[in-house]
């Protein structure tokens, strides 16, 4: 039964990677302009002189996301003061969400619900929404929430993939997206530049219909 469960998350997730494909490294960083939970309007534009942007694609509902909430404001306040621009947006399309898919959260992922979970967790980083038309999420391509995506200054992607290695802070050995700003910041190169990504799926609007 294993093998058959392991040949249906194998075939899943290369149909994903297919049919919604990861952002190539150094590929520019695709446009946005999305609404916040802050009632404001972000776009790309706006982060134009941050040397440094990170985009995080994550969500509410899914309870490894819910982990990375800390940990992506840590990150946002530690590198403020060098320049590190730090950005979630939430993929998912709503209506494709499962009822037991919200079994680990009392909300789901409409903006309505994000503006509830950032004034709950005090989230301080700019956290978009992405679930009506999807298409600054097709022009990433996030697999899964959480998912990265780090820019440098030219705004070329540099690395992708996870935060870090794993969900439980206790056992985290590997600071991938600290690595990877560490080493832009230094005019190095990023030594792995793809990592796997862990946690839920992105919930695509051809799901919901």
């Amino acid at each position: 039964m294993w093998r058959v469960c392991l040949f249906l998350l194998i075939s899943l997730s290369a149909w994903t990677q297919d049919a919604h494909p990861i952002l190539a490294l150094g590929s520019p960083a695709p446009d946005f302009e999305l609404p916040g939970v802050d009632g404001k309007t972000h776009r790309l534009s706006d982060y134009a002189a941050s040397p440094i942007l990170v985009v995080v694609f994550t969500c509410n509902h899914c309870p490894i996301a819910q982990m990375y909430e800390e940990r992506i404001g840590k990150l946002a306040a530690d590198y403020e003061g060098r320049g590190v621009a730090v950005v979630a947006i939430q993929p998912n399309d709503p209506k494709a969400i499962r009822i037991d898919e919200l079994d680990s959260s009392d909300i789901s992922d409409s903006l309505d619900e994000m503006k509830i979970r950032a004034d709950y967790k005090h989230l301080q980083y700019p956290y978009l929404y992405d679930g009506d038309t999807q298409e600054v999420t097709r022009a990433y391509g996030p697999q899964a929430t959480p998912h990265a995506f780090i820019f440098d200054r030219d705004r070329r992607l540099r690395y992708e993939g996870r935060f870090d290695n794993s969900y439980r802070i206790e056992l985290v050995k590997t600071q991938d997206a600290r690595n990877a700003i560490d080493a832009i910041l230094a005019h190095q190169e990023v030594a792995v530049k793809h990592t796997g990504v862990f946690g839920c799926s992105t919930k695509w609007q051809e799901k919901a219909s």
